[in-house]
């Protein structure tokens, strides 16, 4: 049994005996000096982790004690114990917060709380600068100074309640300037609390309100990404926290709506405005106020600090008919998040960001780190003035103006693009023009380390290590070591501080790559001579930094080479709501689009202004496939487009076949023309069906015949790719032909020309009856098997469906029963024959022979 105490400066009779009687206790270690626990069955309190390992250690009948300061429910040590898997019994206790309070006579139910032993004490200053009551758990600096310092000038009143609930306790209520006088003279004593307030406890402005007038606060969103916001401001992968501010039944029925929009439920503050929208500021990463514009803008006025900082807000108006972003266009995610609103509310987004309406990246919008000018450089993209951008090396960028270019005339700004700090960039380039150097993701940090390190070297080493060689912290995008390192805390928090992955190599693979400074001492301890160095290389980086080294730790630093990204897109059979968002981002991102041209058009609207468009006539196949691998070989974004699935009868394996060497490569799915045709006629695709393509300009027609003659007798559903045109005329009744020696006269035979579009024409018919004539170059040819139906719909219309032969339908398909077999009627293979495995021989063999099998076997 595992039994968790609160304690608050008190003993009790009940406590010490139970640690009498106890296995193992675990606390502090002035819990366990005040209890005279004996050292052989004492556990200190430090890292949990150690703690619960002994814990799960202990015999399942053993009798455990934890101690745990103030309330341990309360930023405690049982949430972590119960994650472990391990049943408790909490014995609770005033938290030293709440005694705090309780001290000054205050209520605390509208406080916030903070611990700053898991936060950063940034976090509480900046809940303390919005909202009236903040309790912090103070850390080692991360207290009184600290928050005096963060909230100089505010007019804040501290609480500073030391030793709560234990002998000598001190409660002393505090303005700045008495604050800065004990701070000064180091007269504080541990443990403390602090309370800062936004009035003196004895004002009857102190009391605040009572908290449920504040609204109903839900739980956050579950973790994961979630569609409409990918990642936090901060930069980091978590969810970003968003609060609704709601007034009216009508905002509370946008609200849900928002929510099923975002697949997530948002924090709802309810109640009054300004209350709400004050505690949104200080809990929640982006705001959708549902308030006037004018009302919001006065509330957040005064809390407004950096665009870097404040959240993201947005206005939704009553109707629901507009949404605007107020603040946090760009860095605070609020336009995006304002489109997202407007679509699921059926309204309009209102971005008046200048970017945003002139189409215009935003420098500080493409997910790479920058420094510099960006407002100057910026205004003169808008102004459509010459701006000289210098790649240092061809890294892709996204569509830019015209104005904007590599080799603009007499420019008044630049972009430079590098890995390098900006210090060293303009040493080189000069500083004569307003400048925004913009840092690539493209170093990777190859690490070792010895077991147990702390982040803090860590850190310091690779910070030491970037500025010594110029390079930007910016640019680094991995932290790769041995694999041995996988559960390395230290690495693992330097990757999390960083926001940037954290890889592992295996030793074999290290020990391949050849480095300049390898170690017979690293090559015995971990099976490779090199970890950092070899890190890096294993990532096909070229080392900019040999292995530079601590008592603690290796750091070595490369370069992944610069490489053009070629996507080549499927577009659907050509209705603009069958285009897949992934595709229509491909394009919007591209500098480069290539096609043909007819394909081209139906995405010109999608394409960015400044993007180079090579679209071209049929027959020109190869030249716009090598123009687009070319693009791409030069450092762009290139988006090749093609009609329905590019892997189908289309350009993504030519594409891979002229060779794509150098570049990055992605093929971007679309609906093809069979499956849109199979949802125009129904499902004839509904069991094993064949494609085929009757086109022997690139195929030899005695091939293309083998493989209809293999469907037909296969009872295959078939559907048939370019079945006809002007010169080629006896494929298809050659086909059919082929077909009705293997299906009888009533099969179905059905085409669909210009799929999805304006001009879609469907005709359903027979083997029979079907006449090749009705086929042109738009068309698609599907035969049905000897399945296959023609049934009705509630609307009279004829579907072609072919059935799935699901045992549990009895064959009913329009009425007519056709008894399928049942799987239990099918003979079962063995495990051993389903498995491929040889049979088990039962023969009895000698000792030696027994052995010799077992060693093969294994």
């Amino acid at each position: 049994m595992i039994r968790v105490h609160g304690y608050l400066g008190v003993i009790s009779d009940s406590l010490r005996q139970e640690v009498a009687d106890a296995d193992l206790v675990v606390g502090g270690q002035r819990h366990l000096d005040a209890l005279n626990v004996p050292d052989e069955k004492r556990q200190k309190l430090g890292l949990i982790g150690p703690a619960i390992e002994r814990v799960q250690s202990l015999p399942d009948d053993a009798n455990v004690v934890v101690i745990a300061s103030g309330d341990p429910l309360f930023f405690g040590v049982v949430r972590r114990i119960r994650q472990a898997g391990l049943e408790v019994e909490v014995v609770t206790a005033p938290t030293s917060l709440q005694a705090a309070f309780a001290a000054v006579a205050l209520p605390w139910d509208d406080a916030q709380f903070v611990s700053s032993h898991s936060k950063d004490i940034e976090t509480a200053i900046r809940l303390a600068k919005i909202h009236p009551k903040v309790g912090v758990l103070t850390a080692p600096n991360r207290g009184l100074a600290e928050l005096v310092d963060g909230l100089a000038g505010r007019g804040k009143t501290f609480v500073l309640a030391e030793k709560i609930g234990e002998e000598g306790q001190r409660v002393r209520v505090l303005d700045e300037q008495a604050a800065r006088a004990v701070i000064a003279d180091a007269d504080v004593l541990s443990p403390n609390v602090v309370l800062v307030l936004e009035h003196h406890p004895d004002s009857p402005a102190a009391l605040g309100i009572n908290p449920e007038l504040a609204g109903d606060v839900n739980v956050n969103a579950p973790e994961g990404p979630q569609p409409g916001a990918d990642t936090s401001p901060d930069g980091s992968d978590r969810n970003p926290i968003i609060g609704q501010i709601i007034n009216s039944d009508a905002a509370a029925a946008h609200a849900e709506a928002i929510d099923h929009a975002l697949k997530r439920e948002t924090k709802k503050y309810a109640g009054p405005s300004r209350t709400g929208l004050a505690a949104a500021w200080g809990e929640c990463d982006l705001i959708v106020s549902h308030l006037a514009l004018g009302a919001t803008t006065r509330i957040i006025a005064p809390l407004l600090e950096s665009k870097k900082t404040d959240p993201g807000v947005v206005v939704v108006d009553e109707a629901g008919r507009f949404a605007i972003p107020l603040v946090g266009g760009h860095v605070g995610g609020a336009n995006e998040l304002s489109r997202t609103i407007a679509e699921a509310l059926g309204g309009t987004a209102v971005v008046s960001t200048a970017t945003d309406s002139l189409g215009v990246p935003a420098l500080d919008q493409l997910g790479w780190a920058y420094e510099g000018d960006v407002a100057g450089v910026t205004g003169s993209i808008i102004a459509g003035r010459p701006v000289l951008v210098i790649r240092e090396q061809p890294w892709p960028l996204p569509p830019l103006p015209k104005n904007v270019t590599e080799d603009a005339e007499s420019p008044v700004a630049r972009i430079i693009v590098s890995e390098r700090v900006a210090e060293r960039v303009l040493a080189d380039h000069g500083d004569d023009l307003p400048t925004v150097v913009l840092h690539p993701d493209c170093l990777v940090v190859g690490m070792g380390c010895n077991k147990g390190t702390e982040v803090e070297p860590l850190r310091e080493l690779l910070t030491k290590t970037l500025e010594e060689n110029g390079l930007a912290l910016g640019s680094v995008t991995r932290l790769i070591s041995h694999e041995v390192k996988a559960g390395e805390l230290g690495l693992v928090k330097l990757a999390n501080q960083l926001g940037v992955e954290y890889r592992t190599e295996t030793a074999e693979a290290l020990a391949a790559q050849e480095v300049p400074t390898p170690s017979d001492v690293v090559a015995r301890e971990v099976g490779t001579p090199s970890v950092s160095e070899a890190s890096v290389l294993c990532q096909g980086a070229e080392l900019l930094v040999h292995k530079t080294k601590t008592p603690e730790a290796t750091c070595a630093v490369g370069r992944i080479p610069a490489r053009g990204h070629l996507s080549v897109v499927g577009l659907g059979p050509g209705s603009r709501d069958l285009l897949t968002p992934r595709a229509a981002e491909a394009i919007r991102s591209a500098t480069f689009i290539a096609g043909y041209a007819p394909y081209v058009r139906q995405i010109r609207d999608l394409v960015r202004p400044g993007a180079t468009i090579l679209a071209t006539k049929m027959g020109t196949e190869e030249e716009r496939t090598q123009a687009a691998i070319d693009a791409a070989r030069d450092g762009r974004n290139v988006a090749f487009v093609c009609g329905g699935d590019p892997a189908i009868y289309a350009m993504a394996s030519p594409t891979l076949e002229m060779g794509t060497d150098g570049i990055d490569v992605e093929i971007v799915p679309g609906v093809t023309a069979e499956l849109a045709i199979s949802a125009i006629l129904g499902a004839p695709l509904g069991h094993d069906h064949a494609t085929i393509s009757l086109s022997d300009l690139h195929t030899d027609w005695d091939l293309i015949v083998k493989r209809v003659r293999a469907a037909a007798e296969g009872d295959l559903v078939t559907t048939f790719y370019n079945p006809r045109s002007r010169t080629r005329t006896h494929q298809l009744p050659d086909a059919l032909a082929i077909m009705a020696e293997h299906r009888p006269p009533s099969t179905p035979v059905a085409i669909v020309s210009h799929a999805e579009r304006r001009q879609q024409e469907v005709i359903m018919s027979t083997l029979e009856e079907f006449k090749p004539e009705w086929v042109g170059m738009t068309t698609l040819v599907v035969v049905g098997s000897t399945t296959t139906k023609y049934v009705s719909s509630g609307d009279g219309r004829r579907l072609m469906v072919t059935p799935r032969d699901y045992h549990w339908m009895d064959g009913r398909v329009s009425g007519e029963a056709r008894k399928n077999y049942t799987h239990k009627d099918l003979p079962k293979a063995d495990e051993n024959t389903y498995l491929s495995k040889p049979p088990v021989h039962s023969t009895r063999m000698s000792g030696s022979e027994n052995n010799a099998e077992t060693k093969e076997s294994k």
